[in-house]
């Protein structure tokens, strides 16, 4: 069941890699959809909790190299929502990496993986506008800006479904992987959050985050 839930995200993600910035959070909020309603199947069908239990806790390294900020910030909201753990290691390359039960962390990563192209793609056809283009000395203000109003409607969009279809309880962090986190002895990490200063900025990419359309791109 996890290889076929796996799959089918990898799939959703994959048609919609090349589609508009409203299409791209309806892949998001499908991928989490889909994520929980295989569980809540599952759920039904075997003892969940058993399964658990026997899965194996791993760690993936979704990025390596100097992260700009907002990627931490993304790959927190990511972690959040897709019952995994968020942390980084501090070096040369720097890691960002996602800690979770194998099937979760797997499309955990999977997910920023899909999202982090889509903000790029969205925050530089964005930078691209004509009235954007004539603002020289605060393009990179005005960037960041937007991309953190674009993960703050991402982060909307998340929220929204869980508490419609009420996955409060399918999202809570695995008793494993509490453990194994409590284990690592991590220390509080720098500060990665973004002053906002362009308000307008920040409200078109807020805007474009929380688009995504009723239909789905797969059933």
């Amino acid at each position: 069941m996890a290889d076929k839930r796996k799959e089918k995200i990898q799939k959703l993600l994959a048609l919609a890699a090349d589609a508009n910035d409203e299409e791209s959070m309806s892949a998001l909020a499908k991928a989490q959809q889909l994520m929980m309603d295989y569980d809540l199947t599952e759920d039904e069908i075997f003892n969940y909790h058993e399964q658990q239990r026997i899965e194996a806790v791993e760690t993936h390294v979704i990025y390596r190299g100097r992260p700009q900020k907002w990627l931490y910030r993304l790959a927190s909201i990511i972690a959040q929502n897709f019952r995994t753990e968020f942390y980084y290691r501090e070096g040369s390359p720097i890691d960002l990496c996602f800690t979770g039960l194998a099937s979760d962390v797997q499309i955990a990563e999977i997910t920023f993986q899909y999202a982090s192209g889509s903000v790029s793609y969205c925050a530089r056809k964005y930078m691209q506008q004509p009235e954007i283009k004539r603002k020289r000395k605060r393009k990179w203000q005005l960037k960041q800006d937007y991309i953190q109003g674009y993960l703050s409607g991402l982060s909307k969009v998340f929220k929204q479904q869980v508490l419609t279809n009420g996955y409060e309880l399918a999202l809570q962090l695995p008793e494993a992987v509490k453990s194994y986190m409590e284990d690592l002895g991590l220390v509080p990490g720098k500060d990665t959050s973004h002053k906002v200063k362009d308000n307008e900025a920040y409200f078109h990419g807020y805007q474009e985050g929380l688009k995504f359309k009723k239909t789905e791109l797969l059933e």
